[in-house]
């Protein structure tokens, strides 16, 4: 009768300590991003704004994939304020936050 074959997990990342959203390592807001609240009210603030803000400036129709924050929590902006909130597709979201991280500052939308 053939064996099972073993299930080997990495040992550099012990089960115990993996979590969602682990590679935040930088953000001292992770512990508030995989919290239960927070999840909530990005589901619930995603299912009422549930396009790309940023597509639909450009005539473009595409699903909001990610509540992202209009000012970084990290310089002051508030978690759960609604008027802080954009609903973004991830290429959006990703080219955002990657212009952020290397200090680009986008001018304010009016």
């Amino acid at each position: 009768m053939p064996n099972k074959p073993r299930i080997i997990k990495p040992s550099w990342v012990p089960v115990h300590k993996r979590e969602a959203f682990q590679n935040l390592n930088k953000d001292k807001n992770r512990k508030v991003y995989n919290s239960r609240k927070w999840r909530a009210f990005s589901k619930n603030y995603k299912e009422r704004n549930p396009l790309c803000i940023k597509c639909k400036e450009k005539g473009i129709i595409k699903a909001s994939a990610v509540t992202d924050h209009i000012q970084r929590v990290n310089v002051g902006g508030d978690i759960y304020d609604e008027s802080n909130l954009q609903p973004l597709c991830k290429s959006c979201h990703n080219s955002k936050s990657g212009k952020e991280a290397h200090g680009y500052q986008e001018k304010p939308r009016k």
